[in-house]
């Protein structure tokens, strides 16, 4: 458990917490590791969840499949970073799975005992919910924007606006994005092969160029 708290110490979940109370508070809050290899699902739709999860190696996607299979990505979870904490504290039932990229670990936590401070009145609950506090309100923000490319109606005005939107988050013309090119498909929910033919539209009309995931807006 050592190593695990050296590779979650920078995370935003817990920001301000002393490193020496690391310990104490997984004991608290009950924290368990699981290790997951590559393809395998962390969490599956339609399974009750009672922990939240804190993915501390790896990386890991959040999808969902309709009726016929196809899958739509929803966001991508990096080293650091919480998942499924909506749907822990709520006791909803998830539409949505969370698969692994790579082969990663994840540090669980019990919801209720971090909004509910133990009888010891542990010093870092406060800070931890006003961190989870946070972090939520942050994916708000990022579903707020994936709503405003969904609902673009042609695959062009989709592929502008979330590389518009990148480019406001990341202050620069000139960027990277997480996603490869089925990753990107995915997202915003259009065939690969059109949006690669509205790419290449949009590069041989000099509005932007790419190679891979990096991208340079070169007009507004």
């Amino acid at each position: 458990m050592i190593n695990e708290l050296e590779k979650i110490k920078d995370s935003l979940l817990i920001k301000d917490i002393k490193l020496e109370e690391l310990s104490s508070m997984l004991g608290c809050l009950r924290g368990v590791i699981k290790h997951y290899k590559k393809g395998e699902e962390v969490l599956s739709q339609g399974a009750e969840i009672k922990k939240f999860g804190l993915l501390t190696e790896g990386k890991l996607q959040v999808v969902q499949y309709d009726y016929l299979g196809n899958k739509s990505i929803l966001s991508i979870i990096e080293p650091k970073q919480i998942f499924a904490e909506a749907y822990a504290y709520v006791n909803k039932i998830p539409s949505m799975n969370v698969e692994a990229l790579v082969d990663s670990t994840v540090l669980f936590l019990d919801s209720d005992k971090l909004s509910s401070p133990c009888h010891n009145c542990c010093t870092f609950h406060k800070q931890l919910i006003k961190n989870l506090l946070f972090i939520i309100s942050n994916k708000n923000v990022n579903l707020t924007e994936k709503i405003e490319c969904m609902s673009q109606r042609k695959t062009r005005e989709k592929l502008l606006t979330f590389l518009s939107l990148e480019s406001i988050k990341q202050n620069s013309k000139e960027f990277y994005i997480q996603y490869d090119r089925q990753g990107l498909a995915d997202y915003l929910g259009v065939e690969r092969s059109a949006m690669s033919a509205e790419l290449s539209k949009l590069k041989n009309e000099g509005i932007l160029e790419y190679n891979k995931n990096w991208f340079k807006l070169l007009q507004k």
